[in-house]
């Protein structure tokens, strides 16, 4: 989308069709291009998230690593979880795939509900709400040091307005609750497999 920094149309897309046809898995390739280009959000929101940024595209190049050497292995996201937790590679290698993609998992919860905020707000200034947002998510997973930066941080976000913008969604701003539903889709996806394999504490 020319002139955008974020094309959350393909992102709409890409997560939608990282889904299963049952709804119950979700396919790490396909999770992992929508994630490559809704991590670019972190970019708009300024320096308060940059370590965030930072994290994240060193999660997904971890992820694209493993893809590349056993594609079978982690073709889905269950794949990859019951082909860890079997060889015992969650113990064994500490870049492993589960604690990966758990750490982008609740980066992901952070991103949908900060969407959804774009999606309903009518104010520009959003930095009560996006910080609400963040402490229902992330800050669950942050130590009190890092909680506090982006706790002085979060009135230096640009304007609701200005991100709009940035993603290319000035005139139907509610139409990204669409995004918002299909994202919180994967999410639930995801958390059940985790949670099904006691891996949503994995260290």
């Amino acid at each position: 989308m020319a002139g955008t920094t974020v094309d959350l149309d393909l992102v709409h897309v890409q997560f939608t069709q990282s889904l299963t046809e049952n709804g119950e898995d979700v396919f790490l390739e396909t999770y992992i291009l929508a994630y490559e280009e809704i991590s670019k959000i972190f970019g708009v929101l300024g320096t308060v998230f940059k370590f965030v940024s930072t994290d994240v595209n060193k999660k997904i190049n971890i992820l694209r690593s493993k893809l590349r050497q056993d594609p079978d292995s982690y073709r889905t996201v269950r794949n990859m979880v019951m082909f860890e937790t079997c060889h015992n590679v969650t113990v064994t290698d500490t870049n492993n795939g589960c604690r990966t993609l758990l750490r982008l998992h609740r980066a992901l919860e952070f991103v949908a509900e900060f969407i959804q905020v774009l999606s309903v707000e009518k104010g520009d200034n959003i930095s009560n709400s996006v910080w609400t947002a963040y402490s229902a998510t992330l800050a669950k997973h942050h130590t009190w040091l890092v909680r506090n930066s982006v706790s002085m941080a979060m009135y230096t976000l640009p304007t609701r307005g200005n991100i709009l913008e940035q993603v290319g969604k000035t005139e139907r701003p509610e139409s990204l609750g669409n995004l918002v539903s299909v994202m919180r889709d994967v999410y639930r996806v995801v958390e059940t497999a985790y949670t099904e394999f006691d891996l949503l504490q994995l260290k």
